[in-house]
Order: C-alpha cells, then structure tokens, then sequence
C-alpha cells in the first residue's frame, strides 16, 4: 500500500507541530506537505495531488472556506479536514455544508485520528461500492450481449432463409446473361432486376449488422418511427415465416426519444419475437385472427412529455399466475432450445436505464399488450 500525502494548510509552526505529533502518537505514516498561502496550496494540490487536506480555518492571506472551494474544484474526492482554533457552531456547519469531510478544534487535537479514520473508511467504502457497480454494470452488459445473440439467431435463421430467393434468382439471371445470346434490351433488364436482389439483400444484411453491432454507449435524439420500421424491417421475414401479419398505427406528429438506439430496437424485437411465440403457440398454421399491431402516440405523463409504444399480439396471452414473473431473470416458460429467459428482464433494465417504463395486460388465449413508455426529447 502506498505512503499517503497530507497537505497541510497552517501558519502556525507551533500548531503544525502539535497536529503532526498526534498523528505520530497514532502511528500514521504518511508524507508531509505544508503551505501557508494560496498560491502555494493551489501548486501542491495540482502538482502533488495529496489524499487528504488538513486545514486552518483562518489564516493572514488566504482562509480556509477559500481552500475548500478550490479543492472541490480541483481534486473533488480528497477528503478535506478543517483543523482550527477559531471554529464556532455556525462556521462548522457552513463547511460541512461546502463539503467539508470534518472537522477538529485544536485544543482537542485527540479527535483528529478518530476523524481521519472515520475519513479512510468512506473512501473504502466508496471505492468497494464502485467497483460493485462496475461488476454489477459488467454482469448487465454481458446479460444484454447474450439476450442480443439470442435474439440474432432468431432473426438470423430467417433471414438466411429469405435472402436464398433473391440470391437463387441472381444466379439464374447471370446464367442467362453468360449465354451471349440476348439483345441489349433484354440485358439490360434482366441487370436491372439483379441490381434490385442484391439491393433487397443489401437492405436485410445492413439493418441485421446495425442492430449486431456494439453499442457506442451515447444517447441521441431518434425518431420514434424510424425505430419500428427499422425494428419491423429486422423482423420482416421471421414473421413471413410464421405467416403473421404485422401493422402499424404511429402517430406522424410523435416526438423523438433520448435513447441508446441499439438497445431500444433491442427491446422492440424482443417484443416482436415474444409476440410471434406467442401467435405461433396459438395458430401453429395461417389464420386470419394471427396479427401483431405496433403502436405509438404521444403521452403526458406528470406533466411531461413522453411517447408510449405498444406491442400487442393476439396470440395465447399469459397467465395471471405466470405474469407475476415474467421480469424475472431466466424466467420463461419455453423449452430450453427456445429461450434463456433473459429477454424481458434486460428488456426491463435497459428501458429503467432509459428513465421509463416497461408493463404489459393481458388475457389468456385473447391478446397481450406491452408498453413501452419512454421520455420524449
């Protein structure tokens, strides 16, 4: 463990000499580093950056709320202990409001160890739950990036499917060109339509890369619209395959949302993908009533502006007693080969991370609605 520095603002040699000896007494081992002005305390704190301060509370040429102000600009997290002979009821409370760690009258000199352990222990505490956070933080991105690959192979699977049409057909306008034997009219029609093909795969490719690709990790402005459509076009053939028809009622006047766009597509398609399940649970062929409708209109919430989205399937619904626990981590009620039971709970934590909300009503073997409800720019 490294030898911490102290920085010691004080004019009195005499009292410097009582402070230091009483952390002596205790047994502290640290370095020393004493000023008596401004300048030179502004130079010690950037140049040698201590890990504490101990502070007069008056000196002839500087004071010590000045010196605060300035740590809390300059090293926000170094603690920060008045030491002073002239402190009343109301200075204490002043500081400790600017954010002062504590404080110590020197006539009870005793009381600085205790304060600056009390001082040490916060920071650890501090620090143990940061790197919590960060664990927690890192267990939630790997929880999103394996709910994402979920999601993909789903989606994958039926794109790969589509895109063999289009590819079947460019190979077989490319043989009819080899063969040399058609006027320029007819070439030029048939390279038309393999430009067409292989636009049409470009499409799918691209907006299945978009939503694979990492998260930049910035919030922006984006269009309410263009997310379904994009969220739409990503789960166009998996839909196909399952014969549902999807519509759409957005509102054309709909604000935009702050938001991580991969993450909110991620959380629609998880939407569309429970939703097709669900269709394909109660209609395993083509049915007229097997339809999923994506919704978005404005809302005042609170007295704020928001947009609510809605994802409704008219599919098996879900049960009272299994709705209590869809949110949960590795909650599901598909077969192994079907789902990790992540979906909706990262769903759920990506749309709190977005300051909004995620629910859902449903009746079995009728429909299931979700909201999305999100804050608008």
């Amino acid at each position: 463990m490294k030898t911490l520095k102290f920085l010691f603002l004080e004019d009195s040699s005499t009292d410097l000499e009582l402070i230091q000896r009483e952390l002596k007494r205790a047994g502290v081992e640290y370095i020393p580093l004493h000023v008596q002005d401004r300048e030179e305390y502004l130079k010690a704190i950037i140049d040698e950056k201590p890990d504490f301060i101990f502070s007069d509370y008056s000196l002839p040429n500087f004071d010590g709320l000045s010196a605060l102000t300035i740590a809390k600009e300059q090293c926000p997290t170094t603690p920060f202990i008045f030491v002073s002979g002239t402190y009343g009821e109301e200075a204490a409370i002043q500081t400790l409001t600017r954010g002062a760690t504590d404080y110590v009258l020197k006539d009870r000199l005793v009381k600085l160890v205790p304060a600056l352990r009390r001082a040490i222990r916060e920071i650890e505490e501090h620090k143990a739950l940061r790197r919590a956070e960060q664990e927690k933080f890192e267990i939630e991105e790997q929880l999103r990036q394996s709910q994402k690959v979920e999601a993909m192979g789903f989606l994958a699977g039926a794109m790969a499917h589509e895109i063999n049409n289009p590819i079947m057909a460019i190979i077989d306008y490319a043989q009819l060109i080899s063969k040399g034997d058609m006027d320029i009219d007819k070439a030029q029609k048939i390279a038309s339509k393999i430009k067409q093909e292989g636009e049409r795969i470009s499409v799918m490719v691209k907006d299945l890369l978009r939503f694979a690709r990492q998260e930049k990790g910035t919030f922006e402005p984006v269009s309410v619209f263009a997310l379904i459509s994009r969220a739409r076009s990503i789960s166009e053939q998996r839909l196909k395959m399952s014969r549902i028809q999807l519509d759409l009622d957005v509102h054309t006047d709909l604000p935009s949302v702050m938001c991580k766009e991969g993450q909110i597509l991620q959380v629609l398609l998880n939407l569309i993908n429970n939703g097709t399940d669900a269709l394909n649970q109660r209609y395993p062929e083509y049915d007229e009533n097997k339809r999923m409708i994506i919704s978005a209109k404005p809302e005042e919430i609170g007295g704020k502006s928001w947009v609510r989205i809605t994802v409704e399937d008219f599919g098996s619904g879900i049960p009272p007693e299994i709705g209590k626990s869809i949110f949960n981590t590795f909650f599901t009620t598909k077969g192994a080969d079907k789902g990790t039971g992540l979906g909706l709970s990262v769903s759920l934590g990506i749309v709190k991370e977005h300051g909004g909300f995620l629910s859902f009503e449903s009746a079995p073997m009728e429909y299931t609605r979700f909201f999305l409800d999100l804050p608008a720019v």
